[in-house]
């Protein structure tokens, strides 16, 4: 019906004067679909957008995005190729029909949002004084000014990467753990409706991984952004357990010649698969990772050594703020090393010279205080 294809254009945020819908097609391939569509002069280029199953039927609806304006007046009423595909029927939104259609949802949702109904908007058209009639100028100046408001929905926002699930991962695209991450964040950032959500992780997606939600939207069609989710962790994350997760980030430790900052970024990309397979709340992600960090890191290791003094000392740190901290460190101890290896060349011929030991070392107390912890000197 016209106004499912109007609802269908509405979810897209296609212009429907810039759309058309075929019925009837069967199972071809996208390729097939585009030649049929080329076949056509008058629609130009053309994109195909969607597609949803028949109930009735073995064949799909097809959405198709146009460049030029389409009407019933400028369309065959059957698209194929004679003798090989089609035909199928052709449909196109009535504009006059979706501007109405249109207009009475945003004035049935304002008057909902306002706690009036179509009764009192009655009352307002009968006029008994000026004012009565001054009193609807305003409100219908009102109803027109935040019809026209533009949508969240529609507002600019960033691209997803590009994710297809092919192996090896081509270039210019991401790894599914990446890729994974970065959506799930964006996921809960946006501040938009489900339908657009979905159509923003689709543009994502291509390959395999296109298929895969192509398939489960034949097979629910009401499947929200976290179901999509769900289905390409299903087929592309790790098949271990978050139970298997969490014993195998509790027995990763820090390598020999590792520096601990590259160690914590291990322990937090095992973190977050955890999180993504739902083994922990994100409110325990902080004490997890110091906790791993004080058992787990080498020790030799002095920055790990500093973190298992101190740690107690004050709330565990966010995974930024215990990485700058760490890094801060690594580059004043390299820095340290540098100066005392170029003091070492002069010294060396001298004889009894003794290496001289790390500032830390030597005032181990004036270190942690410089480093702001809460340690006085009575």
């Amino acid at each position: 019906t016209t106004l499912r294809e109007s609802a269908w254009c509405k979810g897209y945020q296609l212009d429907p004067a810039h759309a058309l819908v075929l019925s009837g097609v069967s199972d071809v391939s996208d390729e097939v679909l585009k030649e049929v569509l080329s076949s056509v002069k008058i629609l130009g280029k053309t994109r195909i957008i969607d597609k949803r199953p028949d109930m009735t039927s073995k064949t799909v609806f097809v959405l198709v995005q146009t460049v030029t304006d389409v009407t019933e007046q400028t369309l065959p009423d059957q698209f194929g190729i004679p003798g090989e595909v089609g035909p199928w029927p052709v449909h196109v939104i009535p504009a006059t029909k979706l501007k109405q259609e249109d207009f009475q949802a945003k004035l049935l949702s304002f008057l909902e949002h306002e706690g009036k109904s179509i009764s009192d908007v009655k009352e307002l058209l009968t006029p008994s004084s000026l004012d009565v009639n001054t009193a609807l100028v305003n409100a219908i100046s009102s109803l027109v000014d935040k019809c026209n408001a533009p949508s969240a929905d529609i507002q600019s926002y960033r691209k997803l990467r590009m994710f297809s699930g092919v192996r090896p991962t081509p270039v210019g695209e991401e790894e599914y753990d990446a890729w994974a991450e970065q959506t799930t964040h964006m996921l809960e950032e946006w501040q938009c409706s489900d339908s657009i959500k979905k159509q923003r992780v689709v543009e994502s997606l291509k390959g395999p991984a296109a298929d895969i939600i192509r398939f489960l939207r034949a097979q629910n069609p009401n499947a929200t952004a976290d179901d999509y989710m769900q289905a390409l962790e299903t087929a592309f994350g790790t098949t271990e357990t978050s139970s298997d997760l969490l014993v195998k980030f509790r027995q990763t430790f820090q390598s020999e010649g590792e520096k601990l900052s590259m160690y914590l970024l291990r322990l937090d990309k095992l973190l977050h698969c955890i999180f993504r397979k739902g083994g922990l709340q994100l409110a325990d992600m902080n004490r997890l990772r110091i906790e791993q960090v004080v058992r787990g890191a080498s020790p030799d290791d002095m920055i790990a050594m500093r973190i298992r003094m101190t740690h107690k000392l004050r709330p565990p740190p966010s995974f930024s703020d215990l990485l700058k901290d760490v890094r801060e460190e690594e580059d004043m101890l390299q820095g340290r090393t540098d100066v005392v290896l170029q003091g070492s060349k002069v010294c060396q011929g001298f004889r009894g010279y003794q290496k001289p030991k790390p500032f830390w070392w030597t005032y181990p107390m004036i270190f942690l205080k410089n480093r702001g912890f809460p340690i006085s000197f009575k």
